[in-house]
């Protein structure tokens, strides 16, 4: 990658909006208010569903300052504020709880005016989402019946490995061992960070520190070295489920005092409220960064027309940056949730430090 061929992520709304990576169930929920009564095979079992640990108390430290580095906190709040790891933790052991913390009941919180919190009370899964869940989180562990597409590695072995992977780096740093790549990660990744700044940092270290002990920009060197595989295997499903955690429903377990809804401007689910008809009928006021949205986000809204008369916005965008909007919706879903797939995907013409993964102040 030359010079000029930095990434520029998009701010986290454009993400949230464009790319749709936020897996929660309980986000479907929100919508207009019905009059239909409520299942009550939809609210799941009558106590809500407990929350196991899969992680160790070191390997949850590990990845809160994993997760901390992928959304970080700037103007708004990140990852860490949010608890991410701790739903990334709650997926892991899933299946440690009946019934297992997979899919939220509903349909309503006790958010909008509900009577009690349904997402609470997670629904009990059948046989065959119970087999197809187990093998993505725990693996097809050798069992011929898991292994009828051949043999699976679960997310609980790969955030395991790669965790300890992460200790295992940090401790390279300690005795000068940098990754080969240094300088196309400080120069194409890190907005050309001075490689002093770098070896300051190294040369502080005692070798007692683990990866969550290193200042963001040591973190930051170990995340960003896509040289490193198995550092990268562990990126591509931490980073959806960083998203997941910080922006999903907080019954997953992250989200914690909807830091991920607010900071977004995302209302939450609004069962049994419901949106009001104005909502429904009216766009959003644009923001600054609509213009690269697909055309369904842009343009102003100015009510209904007056009988006869065509509506027309005020302006209309530009057919470069509709193509831009459509493009970088398609770029995100076609990414599948890899971190670096993503990244090459997005590399522009002009270099830019990008705001979520860089911090000045390297802690």
């Amino acid at each position: 990658m030359t010079d000029g061929d930095a990434p520029r992520m998009p701010q986290r709304r454009v993400v949230l909006k464009a790319g749709g990576t936020a897996l929660m169930g309980a986000w479907l929920l929100s919508g207009c208010e019905s009059s239909q009564p409520v299942d009550d095979r939809l609210r799941g079992p009558d106590r809500p569903t407990p929350r196991a640990r899969f992680l160790t108390d070191a390997e949850l430290r590990t990845l809160r300052a994993l997760v901390d580095r992928l959304i970080p906190a700037g103007l708004q709040p990140g990852a860490a504020a949010a608890h991410a790891e701790e739903a990334i933790d709650a997926l892991l052991a899933a299946f440690m709880t009946d019934p297992p913390l997979i899919h939220a009941g509903g349909p309503y919180s006790d958010r909008a005016g509900g009577t009690r919190n349904d997402f609470e009370r997670f629904m009990p899964l059948d046989d065959y989402e119970a087999l197809a869940w187990r093998i993505v989180i725990e693996g097809s562990l050798g069992r011929p019946e898991r292994e009828f597409n051949g043999p699976v590695v679960g997310l609980q072995q790969i955030y395991r490995d790669g965790l300890a992977h992460l200790e295992a780096r940090a401790a390279q740093l300690a005795t000068g061992v940098l990754p080969a790549a240094l300088g196309d990660i400080l120069r194409e990744r890190l907005g050309d960070t001075p490689l002093s700044d770098v070896l300051d940092l190294v040369n502080s270290l005692t070798g007692t520190e683990g990866f969550a002990d290193l200042p963001a920009l040591l973190r930051d060197v170990i995340v960003l070295d896509y040289s490193d595989a198995q550092v990268q295997a562990l990126i591509d499903v931490a980073f959806p489920g960083t998203l997941d955690g910080t922006y999903g429903a907080p019954e997953y377990g992250g989200n914690r005092d909807l830091v991920g809804w607010t900071s977004t401007g995302w209302p939450g689910d609004v069962q049994p409220r419901g949106w009001t008809d104005s909502e429904v009928i009216h766009r959003d006021p644009p923001g600054p960064f609509d213009a690269l949205l697909p055309p369904s986000y842009g343009g102003v809204d100015f009510g209904p027309p007056a009988a006869g008369v065509r509506a027309r916005p005020e302006f209309e965008l530009p057919p470069l940056l509709i193509a831009a909007g459509e493009t970088l919706a398609a770029t995100i879903m076609n990414a599948e949730g890899s971190l670096a797939a993503l990244q090459r995907r997005l590399a522009v013409q002009d270099r830019v430090r990008p705001e979520w993964i860089w911090r000045a102040a390297h802690g």
